[in-house]
């Protein structure tokens, strides 16, 4: 049960509220004040709440205790055998800026989660469910597919020794390679990517892959890739 008194959580909050109304550095407070101020406020509000809020006079009997250490001149002297765990001006200090420092972090982070509750996430969930049951292939007609690729090959033409390489004595047009891709697939209907390139030569792959590109943008042939980091597949559009 959390217990509050003209709105302070507890003794610690009450004294931190007259340290800060009175424009004190607690590292500074007048101690004597600060007790003065504590038990006139105490002693204004209606005793059935302090009946129902007892830590507020267990702090005040500390500060009584306190009160009379330091006009007795016994501040600065230890007192193994007390009950009380404030025996000096420093331990009420120390209390109140650690106290301080609590509830600076639980404002923080009351903060954060007002700013958390204006944003909404959704749980990962899988799309399969949402396919047509027929197709067992992920399919769609993206630029993004034979980029990804064109990368691979560039890594392959990197790791490729000079003895595999061949010297083209000719350029190699987009037409003849779309001619190739559409021959070859007039025989097969469907192929991988990789199928299409006799060698890694950086001609017959700059041709090949454009060919492709255009092909699939007039919607001769269509991409399949059954999985992410699946070979790619290129099948041959049928027409009715």
């Amino acid at each position: 049960m959390n217990l509050q008194i003209n709105d302070f959580e507890g003794p610690l909050d009450l004294l931190l509220h007259l340290v800060r109304t009175a424009k004190m550095d607690i590292y500074e407070i007048d101690t004597t004040y600060i007790i003065d101020q504590y038990l006139e406020f105490i002693n204004s509000l209606d005793k059935n709440d302090l009946d129902n809020a007892s830590e507020y006079l267990v702090m005040a009997a500390e500060l009584i205790h306190l009160k009379s250490r330091v006009l007795l001149n016994l501040d600065n002297e230890t007192d193994e055998d007390s009950t009380y765990t404030i025996n000096s001006e420093e331990d009420l200090k120390n209390k109140l800026l650690e106290y301080e420092r609590y509830k600076n972090v639980t404002t923080l982070f009351k903060e954060l989660e007002e700013n958390r509750s204006e944003y909404y996430t959704k749980v990962p969930e899988s799309i399969r469910e949402y396919m047509d049951e027929e197709q067992d292939s992920f399919e769609r007609q993206d630029p993004d597919i034979l980029a990804n690729i064109l990368l691979e090959l560039q890594k392959r033409l990197t790791y490729q020794k000079p003895l595999n390489t061949k010297i083209m004595h000719r350029e190699i047009s987009v037409e003849e390679r779309t001619t190739y891709v559409r021959d070859f697939l007039d025989h097969r209907q469907k192929a991988k990517f990789w199928d299409f390139f006799e060698d890694y030569s950086k001609e017959v792959v700059v041709a090949t892959f454009l060919a492709i590109l255009n092909m699939c943008k007039n919607q001769e042939i269509v991409l399949k890739q059954p999985k992410n980091f699946a070979d790619i597949l290129i099948e041959k559009v049928k027409h009715e």
